[in-house]
């Protein structure tokens, strides 16, 4: 009795349910039972193209096996599980053609390579059927260019912040989006936020951990201001609502593609007096190690002759910089609004740029201007662009002493914001310097306040 095996292929499930090839495995069963064939295995590879470059697992270990030898028959559902192209086509034929494999289909019939023939028809339906992909691609291109013009939502997976469809905002995510951009404009990194929402068990809209590249990934999208975006263009408003406005969205792409800002990014201060406090001997950053009866301690960074338990030292530190912020010249004294530039303005000059460089776009599908024309005029109006995104993060980005200055309770304000961000308000208002002990004196018994030097920057 003839030995056979049989393919089975689905290019999409969405649900993931396999329905799709297991009709087709069952079909395959009954096609080999009528030809008397006994089926030795059955390869399936399930939500996989055959039209894309992306590897068929279970495809070529289908190959493999029968380069091997020992098979007579091969069975699909249709040729166009096996192969939708050429080179995939040839391969094929010269396996089978060497070895007197019989392919049979459910749906085409026989499929024979023995002959010239026989392989002009297989050939023939490769590339019809390849034609009908590409035909098939352009035609969902064209529909996705008309419904993101038009401001649809243009399928795919739910997008984080928002309900399955695209168009209503799911609260809970759109809320911590908010909440990740003015922690990153404040100052904040992307990996303090994804180790936070890991923490939480806050994940993705697939249910993923996050990663650095996903946040900044989600953060930066156009559809979060309310905007479509098309091969990296954006082509006007969208039908659903923004998550936050426009400038916002500027700000956080400038600050994520910024290089010199990239050390955010992995790192961030665990101590706010970390590489902020000074050595009152040699003058270097103070550092934090572990204390031999538990906690923490500051410790000069180049030399081991000073020290400081960094409870006590923080606690200092943090009551002088609120009773400072509490003042009632604080506002005044560290707050300059008048200074910020004008965003709105900004964001006009900005949408006109590139409004301009759309329209280049235009022009060149027209016939109106050629590639070079095209390609310059692009250079130019995204140099100046860029320019402009530089200021819209810096007049985004908010202060940190200025964001305490103007909260309602200064010290709550306080308690709540990382050490990261502490340091940078440390390290804006004083420089902190830890002195050495006089003569005589135990380190335990030494009040932090006679052992600390204070200058005040504002």
């Amino acid at each position: 009795m003839p030995t056979a095996v049989i393919y089975a292929r689905i290019s999409q499930d969405r649900t993931g349910e396999r329905a799709g090839v297991d009709r087709q495995r069952a079909d395959c069963e009954r096609l080999a039972e009528s030809l008397g064939w006994t089926v030795a295995d059955i390869y399936v590879d399930n939500d996989v193209s055959a039209y894309t470059r992306k590897p068929r697992p279970a495809y070529r270990k289908m190959l493999d096996q029968l380069r091997a030898g020992g098979i007579d028959g091969l069975i699909a559902w249709h040729t166009d599980r096996l192969y939708r192209s050429i080179p995939d086509l040839s391969e094929l034929v010269e396996i089978c053609d060497d070895r007197g494999i019989d392919i049979r289909t459910c749906k085409a019939g026989e499929v024979d390579l023995s002959t010239p023939s026989g392989r002009l028809s297989a050939t023939m339906f490769a590339s019809i059927a390849r034609y009908e992909v590409e035909r098939s691609a352009e035609r969902l291109k064209a529909a996705k260019d008309q419904q993101a013009r038009a401001g649809k939502f243009r399928g795919g997976p739910r997008p984080f912040g928002y309900q399955d469809g695209g168009l209503e905002l799911n609260e809970v995510e759109a809320l911590r989006l908010n909440e990740a951009a003015d922690h990153l404009l404040s100052g904040g990194s992307l990996m303090s936020i994804t180790k936070l929402w890991n923490a939480e068990g806050f994940h993705t809209a697939r249910g993923a951990k996050w990663t650095v590249t996903a946040l900044r990934k989600v953060l930066t999208r156009a559809r979060n201001a309310g905007l479509v975006e098309q091969q990296g263009q954006i082509v006007g408003p969208a039908l659903w609502p923004a998550i936050f406005d426009v400038d916002t969205l500027h700000a956080v792409r400038a600050i994520v593609s910024d290089p010199s800002r990239r050390t955010a990014v992995s790192y961030e201060r665990q101590h706010q007096g970390a590489g902020v406090y000074r050595c009152g001997i040699c003058g270097a950053a103070m550092k934090t190690i572990k204390s031999r009866g538990g906690g923490r301690d500051y410790r000069c960074a180049e030399n081991l002759h000073l020290s400081q338990r960094q409870g006590p030292l923080d606690e200092y530190i943090d009551a002088l910089v609120v009773a400072r912020l509490s003042l009632p010249d604080a506002a005044a004294a560290l707050h300059t609004p008048s200074d910020d530039p004008d965003v709105a303005l900004l964001q006009r000059d900005r949408d006109g740029l590139q409004a301009r460089k759309d329209e280049l776009a235009g022009m060149f599908a027209a016939g109106t201007i050629d590639g070079s024309q095209l390609r310059r005029g692009s250079e130019e109006l995204q140099q100046r662009i860029n320019v402009l995104d530089g200021q819209l993060a810096a007049a985004r980005e908010t202060s940190p002493v200025a964001d305490l200055v103007l909260a309602e309770d200064v010290a709550e304000r306080w308690t709540h914001l990382s050490a990261d961000t502490r340091s940078k308000v440390i390290d804006a208002l004083m420089v902190v310097t830890v002195m050495p002990i006089g003569p005589g004196a135990k380190r335990a018994d030494a009040h932090v306040a006679d052992r600390v030097k204070v200058e005040w920057k504002r």
